[in-house]
């Protein structure tokens, strides 16, 4: 089955990019789960702005998901290094994604989209759906959020989200 990959980055200790791979046919019920976790008030979950209940609360609906986790890392945050993870990124879903969605920053997402129009044109993924979006407008970013910011925080949240992340190479 095809996949949707979600992606968001932390870069409290370096650069760490999360990409989410989500079947195609959970996106809409996972969707749906993450958005009845908003409080009254709330456009969107942001793992800075939680609580630690609420970040358990969080994640034990996400370790729910049928999800796996790439991590990319890099020792810095440069734009150089920006681009050797989202090149990855696209490198290692080639063949099983049917769309691509990151998170938009504004001081990189010009970067962001010239680098991922190259990247699909050097490894033909030509029917590779992606955009560059905020985070409002997609429920599963909030989960390459979370797991980026629990991995990146090490210690029991590290342990949450472990068994389903793999760090991969650059």
């Amino acid at each position: 089955m095809p996949i949707h990959v979600f992606v968001d980055e932390t870069k409290s200790r370096g650069l760490l990019m999360a990409a989410v791979r989500c079947r195609s046919g959970d996106v809409a019920v996972q969707r749906k789960a993450l958005r009845g976790l908003l409080l009254p008030g709330q456009e969107r979950l942001h793992f800075n702005h939680e609580t630690d209940a609420r970040r358990r609360q969080i994640l034990d609906v996400i370790v729910g998901f049928r999800l796996l986790v790439d991590l990319y890392q890099a020792e810095r945050d440069t734009l150089a290094d920006r681009t050797r993870c989202l090149e990855a990124i696209v490198r290692d879903v080639v063949g099983v994604a049917e769309r691509l969605l990151v998170e938009r920053e504004e001081s990189t997402w010009d970067h962001d989209r010239r680098t991922l129009h190259a990247a699909v044109y050097r490894h033909k993924c030509y029917d590779l759906s992606w955009a560059v979006i905020v985070p409002k407008l997609d429920p599963l970013l909030w989960v390459a959020d979370a797991v980026a910011w629990a991995w990146a925080r090490g210690g029991d949240w590290k342990r949450r989200v472990a068994p389903f992340c793999q760090v991969r190479e650059l």
